[in-house]
């Protein structure tokens, strides 16, 4: 049997509508990629199970027993590779030993890895639920990329990165922040780009039997224009699990903040002119992570963060 040549394809939008929507739950799984796959995959997502029919062992997995959020979660486990060249995008040479999920999926006739799904959104960050259990000197990484496609080549709008080599037992959120690229001031992404793995590869360190678990995935925030202007801003948020209210203050003067859900949808608007604070009750909140935007007198945001609301 040839390998399989796992390279990322650089592709436009058009594509992306011939691919499944990504499940950021974890909740639909489908066949990895027929006919060489046994197992499956998340709906939306590719993983080295395509490769289970030329020798490699499955390394993404369906996990119905205590998931962080639904009736299932995925775990990534680090294996060997067998029947596949997946080239190191950090080093010279190919990957022996991986363990990922990437939005997008593995093609075999041309062989490859079609990578991404259409996104519009100039998200602000990237919450996901995860608990890793690494091997000695192996750590795991979430990264997220928001692109766009300028009619030659991708342009890279914003980037986020995680990376944990702590062992947990149980499910803690994550909430990654995209950083934009001032070039691209204003300009709306058209797909989003999302790799999960349970061993790194930036340098020397994957070790088989590193296993990653990550559930919940979801976009939120709003970047209108570009990075926060830099001002020296320290914010204060007390208490952070809230329950009943949330007091918000700010070291400089602020005019408003806007509170929006997870999905971005604005909750409300509240001023700040009392002394740069504001004291929001949330006892109407449904339970779960929240946005606050703080803005200046000329309507500019000059801070952003989150808060998480339990019940």
């Amino acid at each position: 049997m040839k390998k399989l040549i796992l390279t990322i394809s650089a592709i436009s939008s058009l594509v992306f509508g011939a691919m499944a929507q990504p499940d950021f739950g974890f909740e639909t799984w489908a066949d990895a990629a027929p006919p060489y796959a046994t197992i499956d995959d998340p709906q939306g997502w590719a993983s080295l199970n395509a490769l289970v029919g030329a020798g490699t062992d499955t390394s993404a997995f369906k996990i119905t027993v205590g998931p962080a959020a639904g009736t299932a979660s995925a775990k990534i486990k680090t294996v060997k590779i067998v029947g596949a060249a997946i080239p190191n995008p950090y080093a010279s040479g190919n990957l022996d030993t991986a363990g990922f999920l990437v939005i997008g999926k593995v093609s075999i006739l041309p062989p490859g890895l079609i990578y991404g799904y259409s996104y519009t959104t100039r998200s602000a960050q990237l919450s996901f639920q995860s608990k890793y259990t690494p091997m000695t000197g192996d750590s795991a990484f979430v990264l997220a990329y928001l692109t766009k496609w300028n009619g030659t080549s991708r342009d890279t709008i914003a980037t986020g990165k995680y990376a944990t080599g702590a062992s947990t037992t149980s499910y803690s959120l994550t909430n990654l922040s995209m950083d934009y690229n001032p070039v691209f001031a204003g300009i709306v992404p058209d797909s989003e780009r999302i790799m999960i793995s349970s061993s790194v590869y930036s340098h020397d360190g994957a070790k088989i039997g590193s296993t990653f678990y990550i559930d919940d995935l979801a976009w939120s925030g709003y970047n209108s224009t570009n990075e926060i202007n830099g001002i020296v801003n320290s914010v204060t948020v007390f208490p952070n699990p809230a329950t009943n209210y949330i007091s918000i203050s700010s070291s400089i003067d602020v005019s408003t903040i806007e509170i929006n859900d997870i999905t971005g949808r604005l909750i409300g608007s509240y001023s700040m002119k009392n002394n740069n604070r504001a004291t929001i009750q949330t006892t109407d909140f449904s339970p779960g992570i929240y946005i606050y935007s703080i803005f200046d007198q000329q309507k500019e945001v000059i801070n952003r963060g989150k808060f998480e609301i339990v019940k």
